[in-house]
């Protein structure tokens, strides 16, 4: 005797795709409609998830960098972080592209302060203890935040904050580590 096994019942990982798909499409149809030269670009343009108060400074002078002053929660007192960024509305530039094939690398460092950055900064800022006596690396670090954040509130042996752009090298070692 056979028996016939026709369960209709969707498998929990096809559901999970199937709520995937649609939220990609849906996001997608909303890129589109604000996209009005019809070139889709994937790219975050504020800051983060502003889990860390941030305020602009001021426009570093002949360049498309901003000074962003970052002011870190932390028990004793409040510290200021001051990083150099690239203008969120700012476009890319020729030297850009020429610098990423140069060292076969790609632009996202300096696309935008990404939000995982934030996330990162925060997770780190509410788990000091868990840095005490470690060294640390970040790779891939964009701007920086998550690393100089750990650097500058965790007592950690050593941070490393590493990126395969030199733009983004070069915006690293221009911060300025400010206490108030």
């Amino acid at each position: 005797m056979e028996t016939n096994n026709t369960d209709t019942t969707p498998k929990p990982s096809s559901l999970r795709w199937k709520i995937l798909r649609q939220a990609l499409l849906r996001r997608s149809s909303l890129q589109n409609s604000d996209d009005q030269s019809g070139i889709r670009i994937s790219r975050r343009t504020t800051h983060g998830f502003d889990l860390i108060p941030s305020k602009l400074v001021d426009k570093v002078p002949d360049s498309r960098d901003v000074r962003v002053c970052y002011t870190l929660p932390v028990a004793a007192g409040c510290r200021k972080l001051l990083l150099t960024q690239r203008v969120d509305n700012s476009t890319a530039d020729l030297t850009d592209f020429e610098i990423c094939n140069r060292y076969n690398i790609d632009n996202t460092g300096l696309v935008c302060h990404w939000p995982s950055e934030d996330v990162l900064a925060f997770f780190s800022l509410s788990r000091v203890d868990m840095f005490r006596s470690k060294r640390v690396i970040e790779l891939g670090s964009g701007y920086g935040l998550a690393g100089l954040v750990i650097a500058a509130t965790t007592e950690a042996l050593e941070v490393v904050i590493s990126d395969g752009n030199p733009q983004v090298v070069d915006c690293i070692l221009l911060i300025n580590n400010a206490d108030t």
